[in-house]
């Protein structure tokens, strides 16, 4: 789950829904600054659905009480979240081996400064499993080349964050507000773009300008889907029935250049 404060509220986003976001992005990408346009049909698919393992997560809700709060992707408990990658990771086995390819590599990525003990074994066990994944996507598939592949990966890193962008930040945050994460744009660099660095800046709470601007259509329109929770009424107890019956609500916003 995605949530920040709003006054009295909580504002949450679930993980998968953010991840539908993210995939309209690599969809409208423009063909000629995307290597190896025959998968992009499979890429389109690994960063649509590289969240749905958050998917039983965000149904069992976590209340943190000592600090009022609905407990986001970031401080959610380890143990669990490990397991449903794991598992996301082998649901994507069943479905597209690229697409397994690349989640692992994401969600080991969260992993690599160490920062999370518990995390490493994880981290290292993905490792082993990517390198059976490429070799056989060499061997067998489609004759990947390591270029290739890191591109697909930051684009898929890429399109994640700028959805987070859109769903972490208060709608129309000036550059002071921003969360510290994208203040500075985002680390990914491409190499049809000649490794620029992407930038966002949000001119309303409807428009967030990026650049550069890699998308087929002038303008993207995004429908940001949330749920809003009143914090005086949560407890452990309440949390999940609370966020059940919650209706939900929908955040335009379009990208421009």
């Amino acid at each position: 789950m995605i949530t920040r404060g709003e006054g009295q509220d909580i504002i949450c986003i679930e993980q998968n829904e953010h991840a539908l976001i993210s995939g309209q992005f690599v969809h409208q990408w423009r063909d000629d600054l995307f290597l190896r346009t025959d998968l992009k049909p499979r890429v389109t698919y690994a960063v649509t659905h590289h969240d749905r393992s958050w998917i039983p997560l965000d149904r069992k809700l976590e209340y943190r009480e000592e600090e009022g709060k609905v407990a986001s992707f970031k401080d959610y408990p380890l143990k669990r979240k490990l397991r449903a990658y794991e598992q996301g990771v082998n649901y994507f086995l069943k479905e597209d081996v690229y697409a397994a390819y690349l989640i692992s590599r994401h969600y080991a990525s969260f992993f690599e400064k160490g920062e999370e003990e518990e995390g490493i074994p994880f981290m290292e066990r993905e490792k082993k499993r990517q390198k059976k994944l490429f070799s056989q996507l060499l061997n067998k598939d489609i004759q990947l080349t390591k270029a290739e592949a890191a591109f697909h990966f930051d684009l898929l890193q890429l399109c994640d964050n700028v959805s987070l962008y859109l769903c972490m930040n208060r709608w129309g945050a000036t550059k002071d507000e921003e969360i510290s994460w994208f203040k500075d744009g985002f680390f990914q660099r491409l190499q049809p773009l000649n490794g620029e660095k992407f930038q966002a800046f949000w001119q309303s709470e409807t428009e967030v300008k990026i650049t550069p601007f890699p998308f087929c259509t002038k303008r993207l329109h995004i429908r940001l889907p949330y749920k809003k929770l009143m914090k005086k009424r949560l407890t452990k107890a309440t949390v999940s029935e609370e966020y059940k019956k919650a209706p939900v609500n929908y955040h335009p916003i379009v990208i421009t250049p």
